[in-house]
C-alpha cells in the first residue's frame, strides 16, 4: 500500500508524535538516551582498545586427521563409526557437502584444560569414545592429563562445511581467558551506563574513568557495585503477536528490578500502568491492542515516551519481509528505519536473524535495530540462530530473546484473511521436515485446518528455500521441496518466503490451478553472494543486492515489491485469485 492510502490526519498525528517523543529526551524526567547503533559502536570501540581480545587461545593441534565423508546417519544420537577406511587432512579443512556429518580423529596428547572447537556448523566431541558436552559454545572440558584418541562429528547444516581449527587451552590459559571475557562485560556495562545514562554525579563519572584507565577487576567490580541502581535500557521496545493473536512488548534492561510500562490516551496522559518481572534482564507483557503512547519506568531510569502506530485496518493489508540480517547491524538498522514509511502493519523475518547464536550481544543489536522499525514482528529462526547448540539443537538466545509463552519455534497465525505457517527445519540433523516427526504431523493438520482453508491468501515461510540459484553450488532445500511438491495446489499455498541464500530471487510456478510464487529475501545485511549463480534451478530473478520485500493485498490481488536501501524497486510481481 501507498502511503498516500493511509489517513493524512493519522499520519500527521503520528509524525508529530514521533517527533514529541524524541524531543522528550531532552524534557526534566527523561535521564536515559536511546542505545542505538552509533552508542553501540563507539562502546564496542573503546572495550576491544582498552581491552583487547587474545588473538589466538591457547595451542593449536596440528597434526593429521583422520576423515569420515559417508555416514549418512542423522539425529544427534551416534556412535562412532569405523575410521579403518578413512583418508588423512590438515586443518583447517571444509569440502561442498550439504546437510550432511564428517567426521574427524586424530590421536592427541592433551593437558587439564579446555579444547576450542572451531567448526561450521556444528561440532559434537568424544574423548577416548566418552561423549563431551560443552560447556560454553565450541569449548569443551579435558578432566586431566593424558593421550586421548579424539574424535569430532561435524554438522553441516550449510554448503560448505568441516574442521576449521582446534586448539588446547591449559587450566591457566583458561582461566585467563575467562576473567578477560568477564572484565570485558563489566567494562562494556560501565561504558554504557555513561554512555547512555543523563544523571550521573561527578563522582559515579569518576568511579568509571577510574576503571577505564585502570581496568583491574577490583576497580571495575567497585565501579559496577556502585551503579548497580542505575539500571539502563539494553534494547529499547519491541512489539511480537503471538499464534492466539495476543500482542506482547519486550525489552531489555541492565537490571531485573522492578519495572513498571505506564500508558495512556496521549504522550501527557500516562495514566495507566503495568507492573512487569524481568528474567535475566528481558522483559515480556501481554498488552492491549488499543495501546498507543506508553514508556517504562524501572528505579532511576526513565524512558522517553514511545508511540505504536495503530494503522488503520482495512481490506487493503501490507507487510514487509526479510531475513539474513545476520550480523550486518549497518544494514540492517538502515532497512528497519526505512521501512518506516512505507508503513507495513508487519513484518516477517526468515530466519538468520543473527549471524552468531550463542552471542547474546548480537539479539541485543538485532532487538534495537527491530525496534526502529515500530510495528509488529514475526521473527522465525534460521540455521545462524542455533550457531552453538547443536548438543541439543535448542536455541537457547532465541527463546530468551525472541520465543513467546507456550509457543514452539515453527508456528501459525492469521491477519485478516491471510493465513501464514511459519517452519523451523534446524530442529533435526540434518535439516528437514522428516515425516515421523511433531513438527511434519502439525504442519499436515495446520494445511487442512479452518484457519488455513478459509484464508483469501496463504503464505509459509522457511529459512531454506524450497528453490534457490544464488548460491553456487546450492539448489534449495531438496528435503523441503519434496515434502512441499504435492501440495502446492492441494493447500492451495500462494507464496513461499525464504532466505538463506544471501540475495534476492524470485520463482513463479503453477501447479494445476494454483499459482505460487517463491521469494528468497535473504538482502538484509548479510555478506551477499557472488555474482556467479548455479546452474539449476533457473530462477525467474536472481540480483545479489541488500533489500527486503513489501507485500500488498487489496481483495483477490496481492502485489509484491523489493525494495534495496535506496528506495529503489529492483523487482515487482502481481499474482491475482480468480
Amino acid at each position: 500500500m501507498d502511503c498516500k492510502r493511509y489517513n493524512l490526519p493519522f499520519f500527521c498525528l503520528f509524525l508529530a508524535v514521533l517527533l514529541s517523543a524524541c524531543n522528550m529526551e531532552n524534557s526534566g524526567d527523561v535521564n536515559l538516551k536511546p542505545f542505538t547503533l552509533a552508542v553501540d559502536e563507539k562502546v564496542t570501540h573503546a572495550v576491544n582498545e582498552i581491552l583487547p581480545l587474545v588473538g589466538h587461545e591457547g595451542t593449536a593441534i596440528n597434526t593429521r586427521w583422520k576423515v569420515l565423508l559417508n555416514d549418512r546417519r542423522g539425529g544427534l544420537d551416534v556412535s562412532i563409526p569405523s575410521f579403518r577406511r578413512a583418508e588423512f587432512v590438515n586443518l583447517p579443512h571444509r569440502m561442498q557437502l550439504p546437510d550432511h556429518a564428517i567426521w574427524y580423529q586424530a590421536e592427541v596428547e592433551l593437558e587439564q584444560g579446555v579444547l576450542r572447537v572451531n567448526a561450521d556448523d556444528g561440532a559434537q566431541l568424544w574423548l577416548n569414545e566418552e561423549r563431551i558436552a560443552s560447556e560454553v559454545g565450541g569449548y569443551y572440558t579435558v578432566a586431566k592429563d593424558g593421550k586421548y584418541t579424539l574424535t569430532i562429528r561435524v554438522l553441516n547444516n550449510a554448503m560448505a562445511g568441516g574442521l576449521r581449527a582446534v586448539r588446547s587451552l591449559n587450566d591457566q590459559e583458561w582461566q585467563a581467558k575467562t576473567a578477560l571475557s568477564e572484565r570485558r562485560k563489566l567494562l562494556r556495562g560501565l561504558l554504557s551506563k555513561k554512555a547512555l545514562l543523563l544523571n550521573l554525579s561527578e563522582y559515579e563519572k569518576g568511579l568509571i574513568e577510574k576503571a577505564k584507565h585502570d581496568p583491574a577487576i577490583a576497580n571495575l567490580l567497585a565501579a559496577t557495585k556502585q551503579l548497580t541502581v542505575k539500571p539502563i535500557l539494553l534494547a529499547e521496545p519491541v512489539f511480537q503477536k503471538s499464534v492466539n493473536g495476543q500482542l506482547y512488548l519486550r525489552w531489555v534492561s541492565s537490571s531485573n528490578a522492578n519495572t513498571k510500562l505506564v500508558y495512556g490516551a496521549s504522550a501527557n496522559e500516562l495514566t495507566y500502568e503495568i507492573n512487569v518481572e524481568g528474567t535475566d534482564g528481558v522483559f515480556l507483557t501481554a498488552v492491549s491492542d488499543s495501546i498507543k503512547f506508553y514508556r517504562i519506568v524501572q528505579d532511576e531510569m526513565v524512558s522517553p515516551v514511545y508511540i505504536f502506530p495503530q494503522n488503520e485496518r482495512s481490506e487493503n493489508q501490507q507487510f514487509m519481509v526479510w531475513a539474513d540480517s545476520q550480523s550486518g547491524w549497518k544494514v540492517f538498522d538502515r532497512i528497519m528505519r526505512m521501512s518506516n514509511q512505507y508503513l507495513p502493519h508487519f513484518s516477517i523475518g526468515a530466519g538468520d536473524l543473527v549471524g552468531q547464536g550463542d552471542d547474546e550481544l548480537e539479539y541485543l543489536r538485532l532487538l534495537r535495530s527491530m525496534h526502529r522499525g515500530g510495528y509488529i514482528h514475526y521473527p522465525v529462526p534460521g540455521n545462524h540462530d542455533y550457531d552453538g547448540y547443536y548438543e541439543d539443537l535448542r536455541p537457547n538466545n532465541y527463546s530468551k530473546y525472541l520465543g513467546l509463552p507456550n509457543q514452539q519455534n515453527y508456528f501459525d497465525w492469521k491477519e485478516g484473511d491471510l493465513a501464514f505457517i511459519a517452519l523451523d527445519l534446524n530442529e533435526t540433523f540434518p535439516v528437514g521436515l522428516p515425516n515421523d516427526s511433531e513438527q511434519y504431523r502439525w504442519f499436515m493438520k495446520q494445511i487442512q485446518s479452518e484457519a488455513w482453508t478459509s484464508a483469501k491468501w496463504r503464505f509459509l515461510v522457511s529459512h531454506h528455500p524450497p528453490y534457490s540459484q544464488g548460491w553456487p553450488g546450492y539448489h534449495g532445500e531438496i528435503s523441503l521441496r519434496e515434502v512441499l511438491e504435492p501440495l502446492y495446489e492441494e493447500a492451495k499455498i500462494d507464496m513461499v518466503i525464504a532466505g538463506h541464500t544471501h540475495d534476492y530471487e524470485r520463482l513463479i510456478k503453477t501447479y494445476g490451478a494454483q499459482q505460487t510464487a517463491f521469494v528468497v529475501v535473504g538482502g538484509a545485511g548479510g555478506g551477499l553472494e557472488p555474482i556467479e549463480n548455479a546452474a539449476y534451478p533457473k530462477m525467474d530473478t536472481v540480483m545479489s543486492i541488500h533489500h527486503f520485500g513489501l507485500i500488498n493485498v487489496i481483495g483477490d490481488t496481492l502485489n509484491f515489491r523489493a525494495i534495496d536501501t535506496e528506495h529503489r524497486i529492483i523487482d515487482k510481481f502481481s499474482l491475482t485469485h480468480e
